[in-house]
């Protein structure tokens, strides 16, 4: 060999072992999808693992660093749906989403119709989260079907993260069934004004939402194997019993600097959990806090939410729920093959007790 030869080969290979040895960047893509049968349209914004350096995106009004466009690593990956907060979209969470790419996992978020930032016309209805669930069964298909997300995605290693409503349709994907018992004494002496839910206007939809048929319908999706509630809202629409339901690992991110009744929610959620779910706490976290940096004309029709904040607080508080979540999911979903799936509780209505656990059972065979 010569020595020009081997100059080369051996730039080649620092070449190519420095290409490997790149950290992983947020992909970024769109997808929009036409259901013609439910009359439907779903705009798709997805995030995935690249190589390549990402550049700012401007998208309406967002704007965020990706390399949109740009190859994926390739293999099958985990994914990661992820549902907006009330006033959000499927940008809002895109700090959240590229810090998941980072970290290997495919993330699918979408506009959530009749509950987001142009349209809050759900609010305080069952439709807020029941088709929130629905939505998110909905996208999982798409993805797992649709020729440009199919090829990237382990459907072994599938989660399901939420914000708000988000995190409430979460828990049903993950679950956990709504049970109106706790509803009519929930507003019992509080002020009109103390709590969004106990306003006349509030309390006349949340009445309609208590006696809604067939409230505790299941909306379980068995291919989500991990689930993540951030703020979670409706506490008092769930018991332990219904809450008992949820047999995959959950974790509970509370948002420290909400409103009291919203931080009761997060509180009210963990006790009732007969298995105890992972408890994250976001100490300065709020509601504004919780959506990603604003842009464009958001400032200014939006100001509630992308001004309330100051940048350098909202990016550290990103920063940690964006940790928080990639550090749950990776212990479940990083690697291939996860443990199988524990069974299906009995759809009992009578059950309120505990579930039983291997070493109650083995305990009960030991006294026969």
């Amino acid at each position: 060999m010569t020595r020009r030869f081997l100059f080369f080969l051996l730039a080649f290979l620092i070449l190519t072992c420095t290409a490997y040895a790149a950290p992983l960047q947020p992909g970024f893509k769109t997808l929009g999808i036409w259901d013609p049968a439910k009359n439907v349209r779903l705009d798709f914004a997805v995030w995935y693992p690249s190589r390549s350096a990402p550049f700012q995106v401007n998208y309406g009004d967002w704007n965020f660093s990706a390399a949109r466009g740009r190859p994926p690593v390739e293999g099958k990956h985990p994914l990661i749906l992820l549902s907006h907060d009330s006033a959000g979209s499927r940008f809002s969470l895109h700090e959240l989403a590229s810090e998941l790419a980072r970290n290997g996992f495919v993330v699918l978020a979408f506009t959530h119709p009749g509950d987001n930032v142009d349209d809050m016309g759900a609010l305080f209805m069952p439709v807020q989260v029941t088709d929130r669930a629905k939505q998110l069964t909905q996208a999982l298909d798409i993805a797992l079907a649709d020729p440009e997300t199919a090829p990237l995605i382990d459907p072994d290693r599938i989660g399901v993260l939420g914000v708000g409503p988000g995190g409430t349709a979460a828990m049903l994907i993950a679950g956990a069934r709504l049970d109106a018992t706790g509803w009519p004494i929930y507003c019992a002496g509080k002020e009109e004004n103390a709590d969004p839910y106990c306003t006349p206007w509030a309390r006349q939809r949340m009445g309609a939402f208590s006696t809604t048929p067939n409230l505790s319908a299941p909306y379980r999706d068995r291919r989500v194997r991990a689930a993540a509630a951030v703020s979670p809202s409706y506490a008092m629409m769930f018991t332990p019993a219904s809450l008992s339901r949820i047999r995959i690992p959950l974790l509970l991110l509370r948002a420290e600097r909400t409103p009291l009744y919203t931080l009761q929610h997060a509180e009210r959620l963990l006790s009732a959990m007969p298995q105890p779910p992972q408890l994250g706490v976001l100490p300065d976290a709020d509601t504004a806090s919780l959506m990603s940096s604003c842009g464009g004309n958001l400032d200014q029709t939006l100001p509630e939410m992308c001004l309330a904040v100051s940048p350098s607080r909202r990016k550290a508080i990103q920063a940690k729920m964006a940790a928080e979540s990639a550090a749950f999911f990776l212990k479940y979903l990083g690697t291939p093959n996860p443990p199988p799936l524990p069974p299906e509780p009995e759809d009992n209505p009578q059950i309120t007790s505990h579930p039983a656990t291997p070493e109650k059972n083995a305990a009960r065979k030991k006294k026969r």
